[in-house]
């Protein structure tokens, strides 16, 4: 996926990316905070304006897009971005692995992997922030918060 910025003097920037399909999304964000969003079906035709939204509207479709209100498909382990290094990430419990009838403090997984399990999907149910005595159960997914590197060794863990 090809992206471009360019400088706009007295405006703000504005951001083309190349899509799969072959058209060009285009974004002017205004020093106001102000963006607007253009189509084009080729880098050679006209664009086309979609959106005007301010600096608040685009945001929160900003955060939709990126998947913080919704994850569409999930994958095995869905993750989502926090700043720089520090994700969300979601693993579901299978038999063998070794948190199965384990409790948090037993566990002890944020000491091990520097990982947080900050809520856990039980069926229907979203316990959010389980305490030290919660009992993780096989088909449990986990909700944890933490850095990749600090993933990566709690991936490890469940092996």
């Amino acid at each position: 996926m090809d992206v471009s910025e360019t400088d706009l003097p007295g405006v703000g920037k504005r951001f083309e990316v190349t899509l799969q399909e072959g058209g060009v999304a285009v974004v002017v964000i205004h020093n106001s905070g102000r963006r607007e969003l253009f189509y084009r079906e080729s880098p050679d035709a006209d664009s086309e304006e979609l959106l005007d939204l301010t600096d608040q509207e685009s945001r929160v479709v900003g955060s939709i897009l990126e998947g913080a209100y919704f994850q569409p498909v999930r994958t095995e382990n869905p993750e989502t971005l926090l700043g720089d290094d520090v994700i969300i990430e979601w693993y579901t419990l299978g038999t063998d692995d070794p948190f199965v009838d384990a409790t948090l403090e037993e566990a002890n997984i944020r000491e091990r992997t520097g990982v947080t399990v900050m809520a856990v999907e039980r069926g229907e149910e979203c316990i959010a922030s389980p305490e030290a005595d919660f009992r993780m159960q096989e088909e449990d997914t986990l909700v944890t918060v933490g850095t990749r590197e600090n993933q990566a060794e709690f991936e490890e863990l469940l092996g």
